[in-house]
């Protein structure tokens, strides 16, 4: 696209210029010098050619004359805005020629007719820049009228600009519009800065460049809200800024304030007391990491609520900040957490109470001391709290002591209600592979974390410049888990809305079977959706479930069905199932009409642990399956598959059965209580193929099972 997204200046150029006396060179064409001036009929911008390459004496001639010189363009080439009498004759600068900008506007977006500008599915992008701010009023006018939709304002430099996205079929219109504005420097089509997240969109949804299922299904974030405990918000940022409402509440460490109507931020919430009550301008986030982050689970910066290039996973979602502070020493980086480090269920219960649902985290409290792989008490706090409240899905970055090898995921990412997310690279130019620095499984009860892998090098997400009153849209490269858990939680918010809108087991939104899935149905469907990377050209890997991959890259569009689709997801979400080891297994049916991929996942979140106990585990279940292929337990695996036989897990709580080429025919599977030992255990699974799927089963709804004749 960059050859036919040529700037105004370079069509003008050659068209303009029979025979040369001396090269100008403008980037990427060299263009003679005009024997003549083109026709000037009005003031305003002109490329001005001085002859010999000596400007000193036509820049001054055109300062003393009431006119700006705009921008260098190099080779004794000149941006200049003015008067005509500004514009150097052969009086004031001998062989100086000039003309007019507007002449070259209506050959820069010819080449975007037909296929070509059918690519931008929301409008062709397309920046203007007008010599003087007075001019944009008027210039957005004129676009608007000829069916642009404005995207921005603001001023650059010398120059003011404007954004629009402009209909493939308003083309013509546009070109005729452009042709008509007063002041008007240049005129370009330009696609927002590519951020690095946007190839995460397109690696988590679909695997395929630029082929985003998600989204052309209406799966954006909508009605879901995403904490993020960090380093603040640069929140007058344009990813999440909202012109229109202001800055959004703000409150102290147990404030519950919230910003209602605001597009994009609920609430900032100050935890530490140097930055609260008085945060003053510098404060909002001074180091970057909580922008970033932020950025990448739902910035949303462009065309609001399109995506455009410059968005991070879940577009619509709307965001609670919890800004930690910032103090980098040998104890803490985030100083509002504490050191030692707090308990974090009031945390969570803050940003519960304004609306969040779903918590990313991309910080550890095992960073610098070893072993890395312990449960510790802020992880038992973590689940604890989801153990509470049974909707809270929370994410962990997995930690970045890859390095050191095996066994080094951080807490709380240890914990066995969180989604822990480790990193890979991004896979354009090489395979699909896991980070080094990406901090590897086990845990030290031999748990298997991380969960899953998202991209997380050279994340390009969004800038904080420590300033909430700069209007900016800054960006910058970031690497880490730390960028790769946001991406996940931006793609958990689609999954939830997934559920919320009802969307199984087909893809079609319906609100009758819509509800609020638990925190343990996402996690299953997240875990469902991943895909091995020794599948992926990562040849160096070991196969799915391994230290490095956890159940592999999430890729939502290998569980979650859209309309049309032959994919079906059938689910079950039990709330208060099993109060007992002898308790009767609940059983679910499945048709596999031929030949294909069947993968099972069943997930419950769990009473709490100790630091103490050597196995983290205190409830468990244990997954069947059974059909014309054998019978299979959850996580029993060689080579990536499911074997059948082995032995029943007695350390996770969550188990995968992966069969990539299930025989057709009648599969059951079964989820029974092998030990309940506090409480009464909820669980939930969900079931992905070109399967027989029914609407999914609400808690208390039962299949009678082939064995005990009962449920």
């Amino acid at each position: 696209m960059a050859r036919k997204a040529l700037a105004v200046l370079f069509p003008l150029c050659v068209a303009a210029i029979a025979a040369a006396s001396q090269p100008v060179r403008l980037p990427r064409l060299l263009v003679p010098v005009p024997d003549r001036l083109a026709p000037d009929d009005a003031n305003g911008p002109r490329v001005v050619v001085v002859a010999g390459h000596d400007t000193a004496a036509a820049v001054a001639s055109i300062k003393a004359h009431g006119g700006r010189v705009l921008a260098v363009l190099g080779d004794g080439a000149l941006l200049v805005d003015g008067p005509s009498e500004a514009i150097p004759d052969a009086d004031r600068a001998p062989a100086a020629l000039a003309w007019t900008v507007r002449q070259a506007v209506l050959p820069v977006l010819a080449s975007l007719d037909g296929a070509d500008a059918d690519r931008f599915a929301g409008g062709v992008p397309v920046a203007v820049a007008v010599s003087r701010q007075k001019l944009l009023p008027a210039a957005a006018k004129r676009l608007a009228d000829a069916g642009a939709v404005l995207a921005w304002t603001r001023p650059n430099g010398r120059l003011a600009e404007l954004g629009v996205r402009v209909p493939t079929a308003k083309l013509a219109a546009l070109r005729t519009a452009l042709s008509e504005i007063d002041g008007l420097v240049w005129a370009d089509v330009l696609p927002g800065a590519r951020l690095t997240n946007d190839a995460s969109a397109w690696q988590c949804q679909s695997g395929l460049p630029g082929v985003l299922p998600m989204d052309l299904a209406g799966l954006d974030g909508t009605g879901q809200v995403i904490a993020v405990i960090d380093t603040g918000l640069d929140a007058d940022s344009c990813y999440f800024a909202d012109p229109e409402y202001g800055p959004p509440a703000v409150s102290g460490p147990a404030g519950t304030e919230v910003s209602p109507t605001h597009r994009k931020v609920l609430a900032v919430d100050f935890l530490w007391d140097l930055d609260w009550p008085d945060p003053g301008p510098g404060r909002w986030d001074d180091q970057g990491h909580g922008t970033h982050v932020a950025g990448s689970a739902a910035g949303d910066g462009g065309v609001h609520g399109v995506r455009d290039g410059l968005d991070g996973m879940a577009i619509s979602a709307r965001l609670v900040i919890q800004d930690g502070g910032t103090r980098t020493d040998d104890c803490a980086d985030l100083p509002g957490l504490g050191c030692p480090l707090l308990p974090l269920c009031p945390v969570l219960e803050q940003a519960r109470i304004q609306g969040a649902r779903l918590h990313t985290n991309s910080w550890g409290d095992e960073e610098n001391i070893t072993p890395h792989n312990r449960y510790t008490e802020r992880t038992a706090d973590i689940d604890r709290f989801v153990w509470l409240h049974r909707d809270a899905v929370v994410l962990f970055a997995a930690g970045n002591a890859g390095h050191a090898g095996i066994d080094t995921v951080g807490s709380p990412a240890t914990g066995k209600n969180v989604i822990a997310v480790g990193a890979t690279e991004h896979g354009d130019d090489n395979p699909l592979c896991v980070a080094g620095f990406s901090s590897r499984g086990w845990t030290q009860d031999g748990r298997i974390k991380p969960d899953v892998v998202a991209p997380g090098t050279d994340v390009h997400s969004a800038r904080s410049d420590a300033n909430v009153e700069t209007d900016n849209c800054d960006v910058r490269f970031a690497s880490g888990t730390s960028m790769a858990a946001p991406t996940v939680a931006g793609l958990a918010a689609l999954v939830r809305q997934f559920f919320v809108e009802g969307r199984a087991p087909d893809g079609v939104p319906s609100p009758s079977r819509g509800f609020e899935p638990s925190s343990a149905l996402v996690r299953a469907t997240v875990v469902a959706s991943a895909v091995d990377l020794s599948h992926l050209g990562c040849g160096d890997i070991a196969p799915i479930p391994s230290r490095d991959q956890g159940w592999g890259l999430v890729r939502l569009d290998t569980a979650l069905p859209v309309p049309g689709s032959l994919l079906r997801l059938s689910v079950r979400d039990e709330g208060r199932a099993f109060s007992g080891a002898g308790d009767t297994s609940f059983v679910e049916p499945v048709g596999l009409a031929a030949e294909g991929p069947l993968k099972v996942v069943l997930a419950w979140t769990d009473p709490p642990s100790s630091a103490a106990a050597a196995v983290n585990l205190v409830n468990d279940l244990d997954l069947t399956v059974t059909g014309p292929d054998g019978t299979f337990l959850g996580n029993a695996f060689a080579n990536g598959v499911s074997v059948a036989g082995g032995e029943p897990d007695r350390l996770n709580n969550l188990e995968v059965v992966w069969l990539p080429a299930a025989s057709p025919g009648t599969w059951t599977v079964r989820v029974s209580a092998h030990a309940i030992r506090w409480g009464r255990q909820p669980f939930a699974f969900v079931i992905t193929g070109e399967v027989a799927a029914a609407p999914p089963r609400r808690p208390g709804a039962r299949v009678a099972s082939a064995a005990s004749g009962q449920e």
